[in-house]
């Protein structure tokens, strides 16, 4: 297997191939786990009442039920075509509650402090090391002082004997049910590989730290996804004397 491609035209199209099935094939090929874990991403971020939130590589939306559940008002961002037509889609559904803008997520045109809470699902294995400085960066932009953000990703799991097992699962089995699915099984198998090079939420939790935010990795089902969660951090005035 080729190493991943990190470049932005190249992730956007393969998201685009991937749209019009991505959700069931996450929701089949995780046994239902993807949408628990995607509720415990909204959760970790504290979201409360009237709270600014914005759903980073939002994928078609599949984060915004638990949001709008606990009164929160949504910003989406994701650049890829295929997943913001699903999201328009869907958005009737909430009578077009959701602010949504294909835009790409390291740089957005939303305003400095203006959010409450940052959450996202499944999109960081996409992002380089360059590339997540420049999501951090881009986090911190937009928070408020003290906001809030709750990152989500797949990972290699932990153990012995199920981290082998389960890579193979991730390399071998999805990328079979995403033939079935959608009849390509070349997307689902860079998945596995962004996958393998991404690790786990413990290798970028520096780089998040370096961009000025308090920090904490949660693990779910044996480590098969992490969660980063953090704030940032408020500055404090200097004492004068």
């Amino acid at each position: 297997m080729q190493p991943a491609n990190y470049e932005d035209a190249y992730v956007q199209s393969l998201f685009d191939r991937m749209g019009p099935t991505y959700d069931v094939v996450n929701f089949v090929s995780s046994f239902g786990f993807s949408e628990f874990w995607r509720k415990q991403c909204v959760l970790n971020a504290g979201i409360s009442t009237g709270a600014q939130v914005c759903d980073m590589m939002s994928g078609s939306g599949e984060c915004w039920r638990h949001v709008v559940d606990r009164g929160g008002s949504l910003v989406s961002v994701d650049f890829s075509r295929v997943m913001v037509q699903r999201q328009a889609k869907r958005n009737k559904c909430f009578r077009e509650i959701v602010d949504m803008r294909r835009e790409n997520a390291l740089q957005t045109s939303i305003a400095s402090n203006s959010i409450d809470c940052v959450i996202s699902a499944f999109g960081l294995k996409t992002l380089n090391q360059e590339a997540l400085i420049k999501f951090a960066l881009e986090i911190g932009r937009i928070l408020k002082p003290d906001g809030r953000f709750s990152l989500l990703e797949i990972s290699t799991a932990e153990g012995w004997w199920f981290s082998p097992l389960y890579r193979h699962y991730v390399n071998s089995v999805i990328p079979l049910i995403g033939k079935i699915f959608l009849g390509d099984i070349e997307c689902y198998r860079m998945l596995g590989k962004y996958t393998e090079e991404f690790g786990s939420c413990d290798r970028i939790a520096a780089v998040f730290i370096e961009a000025g935010f308090d920090v904490s990795v949660r693990r779910h089902f044996y480590g098969c996804a992490t969660s980063l969660v953090g704030s940032k951090k408020t500055k404090k005035p200097p004492i004068l004397s």
